[in-house]
């Protein structure tokens, strides 16, 4: 067929590639969970520039911010669960709502002691999320 002999099938699916990065649907491994961690905090970067600059200037700036980190954080969330979902499947929604939990803990607790041992904590177990491998061979997320 035409659009698979040019390369051109993995465009047509494009929309629903990217429908499942936002579905709380299958696993990824610690690399997609690396990059879509990028790519949500470059989206979270831009949305908070333009709320920060749009509070200043005007009300359409801080509704384009919101546009962009809305999704941003909501990728974020979603790739926490996939991968959490892919090492630990039994307890998923407990993993994730703690990691959630000690993201925004670690958010009012700059400065300080505690702050100092939640960073370290969450840097452990970012590096649990990315490095350990899991049993499933193909992720589908």
């Amino acid at each position: 067929v035409f659009w698979q002999t040019f390369g051109i099938g993995r465009f047509i699916n494009f929309p629903k590639r990217i429908k499942t990065y936002f579905e709380y649907v299958g696993t990824i491994s610690g690399g997609d969970y690396l990059f879509r961690n990028i790519i949500a905090s470059v989206g979270a970067f831009i949305g908070a520039f333009f709320v920060k600059y749009g509070l200043e200037q005007s009300t359409f700036m801080v509704i384009l911010g919101l546009l962009i980190l809305l999704p941003s954080c909501w990728l974020s969330i979603t790739n926490i669960y996939k991968r959490i979902n892919a090492l630990f499947s039994n307890n998923v929604n407990v993993y994730t709502i703690g990691l959630l939990f000690l993201q925004i803990l670690n958010t009012f607790n700059k400065g300080n002691f505690l702050g100092f041992i939640l960073i370290l904590l969450l840097i452990i177990i970012s590096g649990i999320l990315i490095f350990r491998n899991s049993n499933i061979s193909n992720h589908e997320g």
